[in-house]
């Protein structure tokens, strides 16, 4: 007979099947001639009448064969002092009155009293081997994940830089970390042993899920989560202190762990972690962040040499938008030199006029130094003299390349250029300053610095000195070309009844347009990327809306911006824009009036002249261009009409027939354009006789504004062939000028 429950205990030593009382089971009886059973009784007493079960085979048997019987069968608890249930069997008969007869075989013998467990050990010291092995366990892992997340290098260097004790802990643990993986065969195998014994030995004092809970729990919390929190954070320190109880396990385990060391050493390859450049300096920077996120200080000029080495120019230069240049033909005069200085820029990038792609030199501010701003010499004159090496990179050429030439003292400014098909554009500059910063980790502002971020442009709040005084003087009188003057006569008479004949003669107009002439100079400043200038002087303003005026102004040559309107509408006004129309109508209204008041004397002081003749302008007149305008004030106009009245009296008005002042006009030009420092040679016409014997007939009156225009640009084109012919000349004999120049200051200094 065989008990398939679960939930029976077992058998005792003579056979006795164990199960638990009241719970069912199945039973399965093996033997002959088992389909003449009719039925089975159990009894816990000798008398087999007096049945505990009784099983039908008809009805309980679930399989009746001739050699196996199936049925279920449940049994309450034996009474006192009885110790098995034993089995009795009915034969079949036609009368059903067969025998009961008992059977004495234990093997069919139930009992469901359950015999003194038995353990492996004595219960106290099997629980005491139980805690010694989760110590173990404990042990084994927090050193698995102490000793093996320290690498040889690591401790290499805590041995050389940390502090005494940790020093001390590194050498100890030194030797034993250098086998890696015998180490490692060694701790494993150690916990998987200690972890299986726990488990048996769980299981040896109950069973069920209740033996795997505990067990499960107790390696989990004791033998992992505790061991390694503590040792993540003093592996150092624990594995040094139980240097003793490794080295002992790797010489239990040898015979296992060395053999599967040396085929990991063979397949794997030796354990080195080696630090590269980008490995250490990101190591820096998770190591020496203080409290606000920050790399700190003396960390920062480690990190960025290091950094150094993966930069390239567009990196760290300064955009060509924001590069202060000047065009080779910057005049430098001291508008030009105030703003260099206001700058503070030492090198400045000189490019060919009108193409700002084409740098062609580099201006050293020392080399202004023995320069009088009174001889107007060219930036290409001081340029071509000094001639400063370019050095030209491309935008993806490495920072440590230009530090190499940088050190060199060849040049310390690079042009950054940009490869675009067969040619290049230029994009930016990289100074010397610029790689020194990245180096530094930090802007580097002298005393002269205006700008303190190339990236972010951000300007220095400190008080530098005023400079602009140097743009707010009286805007000097122009010399303008014979042509325009011819033509700017010619318009005024047909465009403006206060400039006919009736009011100022010929001959006094020519010289007032000669000496109101105004040029405005910004070329220093135009220079400034072509956007917003940082200064505009006042004398750019030529009206200013709500601010009374008494001037008339005519644009010759150049631009200004009109702003108009309350939206503050803006537009450009070119050359033959007239402004301030309103005095020469007040000057032709009240002409009567006009030689008994103002005199030469009261020319600049506003609060002499008469405030009938003003006007309050609503817009506003703004160069941002160089220019070049007539300038008509009341006084100069009044003046102009008393010299008329002045000559009439005398009786020379007979005199001032259109072709006889054009032709006056001319001689005077072409006296006054001749001086010793610019003669031309022997046998060549000056340009102004040129005009006049080639120009074609100037008409007295134009009937519109285009035909003005082309007359300028027909004499204009004239006169410059001729000017082309003498550049090149000119610029030698400046070059000369200034070598003699510097070598006179040099032997005063020295």
């Amino acid at each position: 007979m065989r008990d398939d429950d679960e939930l029976s205990f077992g058998y005792d030593p003579i056979g006795v099947c164990i199960i638990s009382p009241d719970v069912p089971i199945k039973v399965v009886v093996y033997g002959n001639r088992l389909e003449h059973v009719a039925q089975l009784i159990f009894t816990s007493t000798e008398n087999c009448s007096d049945p505990a079960r009784t099983i039908n085979a008809e009805n309980d048997f679930k399989v009746h064969f001739e050699h196996r019987a199936v049925f279920d069968l449940s049994l309450p608890a034996l009474p006192e002092n009885v110790h098995v249930y034993k089995m009795c069997v009915k034969q079949k008969t036609p009368t059903n009155d067969g025998i009961l007869l008992p059977i004495d075989d234990a093997r069919t013998w139930f009992t469901t009293e359950h015999p003194p467990r038995q353990h492996y050990l004595p219960l106290p010291i099997q629980i005491g081997v139980i805690a010694f092995f989760l110590v173990l366990s404990a042990l084994f892992s927090g050193l698995t994940l102490g000793l093996m997340s320290l690498t040889p290098m690591e401790l290499e260097l805590v041995q050389k830089s940390g502090s005494q004790k940790e020093q001390k802990y590194a050498a100890t643990i030194l030797p034993i970390r250098r086998k890696g993986n015998l180490l490692l065969c060694s701790l494993l195998l150690g916990n998987v042993i200690v972890n299986s014994a726990i488990s048996i030995l769980f299981g040896d004092l109950t069973s069920g899920f209740l033996a795997l809970f505990i067990s499960s729990a107790g390696i989990v919390i004791f033998g992992e989560i505790v061991p390694q929190s503590i040792c993540v954070k003093k592996g150092l320190a624990v594995g040094a202190y139980t240097i003793g109880v490794t080295k002992f396990f790797i010489f239990l385990t040898f015979p296992v762990a060395w053999p599967i060391s040396k085929l990991l050493d063979c397949l794997l390859g030796d354990e080195y972690v080696a630090y590269d450049r980008k490995r250490l300096m990101e190591l820096i920077k998770l190591n020496t962040v203080n409290q606000d996120g920050q790399l700190a200080e003396e960390f920062k000029i480690a990190v960025g040499a290091m950094e150094l080495y993966d930069k390239v120019g567009k990196d760290v230069m300064t955009r060509i938008e924001d590069v202060f240049m000047l065009p080779n033909n910057t005049i430098l005069n001291a508008k030009t030199v105030a703003e260099i200085v206001r700058t503070g820029y030492t090198r400045i990038p000189v490019y060919m006029t009108g193409d700002k792609n084409c740098i062609t030199d580099i201006l050293f501010v020392k080399d202004l130094a023995l320069l009088d701003p009174d001889d107007n010499f060219t930036v290409k004159t001081v340029c071509g003299y000094h001639q400063h090496p370019v050095k030209f990179v491309l935008e993806d050429t490495p920072l440590k390349v230009m530090l190499e030439e940088f050190k060199k003292g060849d040049c310390h400014m690079a042009i950054v250029n940009r490869p675009n098909g067969n040619s290049f554009d230029l994009v930016g500059i990289v100074t010397l300053e610029d790689i020194v910063e990245e180096i530094l980790q930090a802007e580097i502002v002298d005393e002269f610095d205006v700008v303190t971020d190339n990236v972010n442009r951000t300007r220095r709040k400190t008080v530098h000195r005023d400079l602009t005084k140097f743009f707010e003087k009286e805007v000097p009188d122009a010399s303008v070309s014979m042509q325009i003057q011819i033509v700017a006569v010619q318009w005024l008479v047909a465009n403006e009844p206060a400039f006919s004949e009736q009011y100022i003669d010929r001959n006094v107009l020519e010289r007032l347009v000669r000496t109101n002439c105004k040029k405005i100079d910004i070329s220093a400043l135009k220079a400034l990327t072509g956007k917003d200038f940082p200064v505009l002087p006042k004398t750019a303003k030529l009206f200013t809306k709500g601010e009374i005026s008494d001037r008339f102004i005519l644009i010759l040559e150049g631009r200004a911006v009109v702003t108009i309107g309350q939206d503050e509408m803006k537009f450009d006004a070119g050359p033959w824009h007239s402004f301030g129309n309103e005095v020469l109508r007040k000057m032709t209204q009240n002409y009567s009036t006009l030689s008994r008041s103002m005199s030469v004397a009261d020319g600049k002081d506003f609060s002499a002249r008469r405030p009938d003749l003003a006007f309050v302008p609503d817009y506003s007149v703004i160069i941002k261009d160089d220019c070049t305008y007539l300038e008509v004030t009341a006084s100069s106009y009044v003046n102009a009409y008393r010299a008329t009245l002045m000559q009439r009296e005398m009786g020379k008005g007979d005199l001032h027939s259109s072709n006889t002042s054009l032709n006056g006009l001319q001689e005077e030009m072409h006296i006054s354009k001749q001086s010793p420092a610019h003669k031309f040679p022997p046998n060549t016409r000056s340009p102004i006789r040129r005009i006049q014997e080639e120009a074609p007939v100037i008409p007295r009156l134009y009937a519109n504004l285009s035909e003005a225009r082309a007359a300028v640009k027909a004499l204009n084109r004239i006169e410059r062939d001729r000017r082309e012919e003498l550049e090149d000349m000119k610029d030698e004999e400046q070059i000369n000028l200034l070598r003699t120049k510097i070598e006179e200051e040099h032997d005063e200094k020295f």
